[in-house]
């Protein structure tokens, strides 16, 4: 029984240490072959190393014999006039010479000999003798004659550098193999006392140590993918954080700034004040406001081109006149500052071409506002021309110019040229940033070249796309009386209603106000009126349903004029679905509400007045018939207009008038901008230019029988000749000028429509 159980045992006893020393052995064997491995390798870079010594000490010594030959073959030349033949050798030589230069100048060999103690620096050395040799050496067709005396003396130079380079080599040589043999030994011993060490150590612990290898690598990896993870992430972060709080600083600062005026400003008008104050007050509020919008207007666009909300409108567009309008707009700032401003268009440049106008206005409006800030004397250009396939836009200055350095995150957001620059002009750095984008949403490029202290030249290259020319009918921007319109006005905002109302009372118009949706569509539905503004956020249903219940009543609510009043910028294409005519945006001007009342309410819309219902219609439009006659009493000159029409026929006639509204247009958008400089900048150079706008606006109104209206240039003239009147004066004087043109206009129209339908 017990000698069963140890023949049971021994089996299992026996058979364990097999599988120990078999796995001990397939780990020697393994170990060897990785020893012998490694002494393969070894042997191979040691070979590989002393096949580059090899490699080193030839070359340095066929370096030595080329220059020893080339002088050789020197002096055997005739020291006459040498014949192109033996030119052309001794330069192939030198060529040869040149390329042993350079390969010791290159690669593993120049690593190894920039070890070697003083082979550096002799080879620095011979690169350096080669250089004047370099320029004395030619063919024939190139040098007539060699200089051979100055060659011998930079070849016997250069030949003891490399006889010395050579020296250098071949003792370095020397030392290593010396210094190779006493290491070799050493390291035999090593290795055996190694050997049995490790072999006996391996033995135990080599399997745990490869699990332990294979874990650890595994590990090291993801603990270094998580590591760049995450030190991206950081950096991200960082940035993104750095971004924000420059942000908020710049836009804090630059929405201050305005803020502080409009508070101030505001509470001094709380103030008795004399009427002198009060506008000045009023003018730094209006300038700040102004301020403040333009900075939310730069950051709301370059947000919505960010989003991808930008929406492009090509069409038709005339580019003299857009160039022009953006140089008068800033010429008289230029002239303030004694700085020329100038333009000029390229005959080839085609007249019209497909374009978004507005945009390809706000890339030239910021370089040229751009040019004027940061230009203080000299001259800026706008240059417009084109290729074949291009158009090319250049607003060049004289300015301070910009470095490189700076020119490589000019175009970014947030960006400007230094924090002294910002600091100077102020500014959300945003202008160029969103420039650059609304070309290359056009299909362009944007760029600048400057040089700091001699100005800049940015331009704009967008595809070209000729058009055809289009007459579009626009309204004159000095028709700005609509008395006897109604006008409803949707608006939930008590400030925002009075806003409104009080700047369409100041067009003359009647305005009848709805606090929410369903008001207005009572109001609608017992009081027809002209036009109606329609807010898009209302309390109880958007201005955008409100729209569509109105469009489905029909009758008048199907054609009237319906413009949404919006706070934001990407509405319109969901206000015209909505059966809307237009849209302005807030906040609102008087200027822009003339526009929108212009454009919609033209004398073929006004004629509604006279197809609105039986109840609304009788006493208004007799009323309306007797101010116009009185109107057309004050303003014009019957027997002058008589006269014109007898001696030049009504088709003349009718062109004097057009081309007379187009010249006071043209004098009170001059006599305007003029006025549009600050006091301290205002010159007598522009008072005098007033003067004569004035005097020739006068004269021509005359002519036309505009008596009123040569009435108020007269005023003008006179205040402007007047050294005590100040600029405050003159932009009284001007608006009268402007509401009586608007008034001269429309009546000069009614006087046309009369004599047609007396004819008829």
């Amino acid at each position: 029984m017990f000698f069963n159980r140890a023949n049971v045992r021994s089996p299992r006893l026996l058979r364990y240490p097999r599988r120990l020393k078999l796995v001990a052995i397939i780990t020697v064997l393994l170990f060897a072959s990785a020893l012998v491995v490694a002494a393969l390798a070894s042997w191979r870079q040691d070979n590989l190393t002393q096949s580059l010594r090899e490699d080193t000490s030839w070359v340095a010594y066929k370096l030595d014999r080329d220059a020893v030959q080339l002088l050789n073959h020197l002096l055997s030349a005739s020291r006459a006039e040498m014949p192109p033949v033996v030119q052309n050798e001794l330069n192939m030589r030198f060529e040869l010479l040149y390329s042993r230069l350079m390969l010791l100048q290159e690669g593993e060999v120049n690593s190894l000999i920039t070890d070697i103690e003083g082979a550096g620096q002799l080879l620095t050395q011979i690169g350096q003798q080669m250089e004047p040799l370099d320029l004395l050496f030619a063919p024939h067709e190139v040098l007539d004659q060699l200089p051979i005396v100055l060659i011998e003396a930079e070849l016997e130079a250069l030949t003891q550098l490399t006889e010395r380079f050579v020296i250098t080599i071949n003792g370095y040589l020397a030392e290593s193999a010396t210094e190779e043999r006493r290491v070799l030994s050493a390291l035999y011993k090593l290795l055996m006392t190694l050997l049995v060490g490790m072999s006996l150590a391996v033995l135990l612990v080599i399997a745990f140590l490869i699990r332990e290898m294979r874990e650890s690598a595994t590990a090291r990896r993801r603990q270094e993918q998580l590591s760049q993870q995450l030190e991206v992430t950081a950096e991200q972060a960082q940035a993104a954080n750095h971004a924000k709080s420059d942000f908020l600083a710049m836009v804090s600062h630059e929405i201050r700034t305005p803020l502080n005026g409009v508070i101030g400003m505001s509470e001094l008008l709380s103030e008795p004040a004399s009427s002198a104050q009060v506008e000045d007050y009023a003018r730094t509020i209006h300038e700040s406001a102004n301020q403040l919008l333009a900075m939310i207007n730069e950051i709301l666009d370059f947000s919505k081109i960010e989003a991808g909300h930008l929406t492009l409108e090509a069409s038709p567009t005339e580019l003299r006149p857009l160039v022009d309008s953006v140089v008068a707009l800033f010429e008289p700032r230029s002239r303030a500052k004694g700085v020329a401003l100038s333009m000029h268009i390229d005959p080839l440049v085609p007249r019209w071409v497909m374009a978004d106008a507005g945009r390809l206005r706000q890339i030239l409006l910021n370089l040229v506002a751009n040019a004027t800030k940061f230009t203080d004397h000299g001259a800026i250009t706008v240059r417009v021309s084109s290729t074949v396939e291009h158009l090319l836009l250049e607003v060049s200055d004289t300015g301070c110019g910009i470095s490189e350095e700076q020119q490589t995150a000019l175009f970014e957001p947030f960006q400007q040229a230094g924090a002294s620059v910002a600091r100077r002009y102020g500014g959300t750095g945003l202008g160029l940033a969103i420039c650059k984008r609304l070309s290359e949403a056009m299909n362009g490029q944007l760029g600048v070249q400057s040089r700091l202290g001699q100005g800049s030249t940015f331009w704009c290259k967008l595809p070209l796309i000729k058009a055809m020319p289009v007459e579009a009918v626009l309204p004159n921007e000095q028709t700005r009386n609509f008395a006897g319109t109604s006008l409803l006005l949707v608006e939930d905002n008590a400030i925002n209603r009075k806003v409104a109302t009080g700047l369409l009372s100041r067009l003359g118009c009647e305005v009848v106000c709805a606090e929410n949706g369903q008001d207005a569509l009572d109001m609608a539905a017992s009081l027809p009126v002209h036009l109606i503004f329609m807010d898009i956020q209302l309390p109880d249903m958007d201005g955008l349903m409100v729209t569509r219940h109105l469009r489905e009543q029909g009758g008048w609510l199907a054609d009237v004029p319906i413009i949404a009043m919006t706070a934001g910028g990407n509405d319109r294409q969901r206000c015209l679905a909505a059966g809307m005519n237009d849209y302005i945006t807030k906040p609102l001007s008087l200027l822009a509400l003339g526009d929108v009342l212009a454009l919609h309410l033209s004398p073929s819309a006004l004629a509604r007045k006279t197809t609105l219902p039986a109840q609304v219609q009788g006493d208004t439009f007799e009323h309306d018939v007797f101010e116009h006659n009185v109107f057309e009493h004050n303003v014009l000159n019957a027997d002058t207009l008589i006269m014109l029409q007898e001696s030049l026929g009504d088709e003349h006639l009718i062109n004097l008038v057009a081309l007379y509204h187009q010249q006071i247009s043209d004098y009170v958008s001059q006599l305007s901008a003029y006025l549009a400089t600050p006091e301290a900048s205002f010159s007598e150079q522009a008072r005098q230019q007033i003067v004569r706008l004035a005097h020739q606006l006068r004269g021509e109104s005359l002519s036309m029988g505009a008596e009123a209206l040569a009435a108020k240039a007269k005023r003008l003239e006179v205040l402007a000749r007047e050294e005590g009147n100040t600029k405050s004066q003159l932009d009284e004087s001007l608006g009268v000028v402007r509401h009586t043109a608007a008034r001269t206009h429309s009546a000069l129209k009614r006087w046309r429509q009369k004599q047609s339908s007396t004819k008829g």
